[in-house]
């Protein structure tokens, strides 16, 4: 056998393997690895777990800015510096963790992976799109402003 085609059947062989391991992973039992994740109830709300993060109210000046900070999504949707002026979530998409952005054009919170969609207050708009299963509402966490910090607590 010379060496070009040798080179050419392992390639096939671990293609194949690889492409193999692929395809049943993705036909798993829909186990995604966040069945501990406690939402706080039907809401989305705090779970409780006392933590804080916080960020300078400086980071996120305009309505619509947003900044992540230790697993929490910060977004400004008031003029204000009251804690209603602000949304606190879980900084990734609870179906598969994508990335969650805050749409200040269109008022929501959308998963850059498969566009499921949340109102500000965590609810479910749409689930994922081009994907199998769905989604849970968001996480909300408590906010509280001290002076020119914005404090989320988990």
């Amino acid at each position: 056998m010379k060496r070009k085609q040798f080179i050419f059947r392992v390639g096939q062989g671990v293609l194949f393997t690889c492409a193999g391991a692929c395809v049943l992973a993705s036909c798993s039992s829909g186990d995604d690895g966040m069945e501990n994740i406690n939402n706080g109830g039907d809401n989305g709300g705090n779970p409780g777990g006392g933590d804080t993060v916080s960020i300078s109210l400086n980071d996120i000046p305009e309505i619509g800015d947003q900044k992540s900070q230790s697993g929490i999504l910060f977004i400004r949707i008031g003029n204000g510096n009251d804690p209603s002026d602000f949304v606190a979530t879980e900084a990734v998409c609870p179906h598969q963790g994508g990335q969650l952005v805050y749409v200040a054009g269109e008022g929501y919170i959308e998963c850059q992976l498969h566009f499921a969609r949340y109102e500000n207050d965590g609810d479910t708009i749409r689930g994922p799109q081009g994907s199998s299963g769905n989604t849970r509402d968001l996480v909300i966490y408590d906010l509280d402003v001290d002076g020119t910090t914005l404090v989320a607590t988990k």
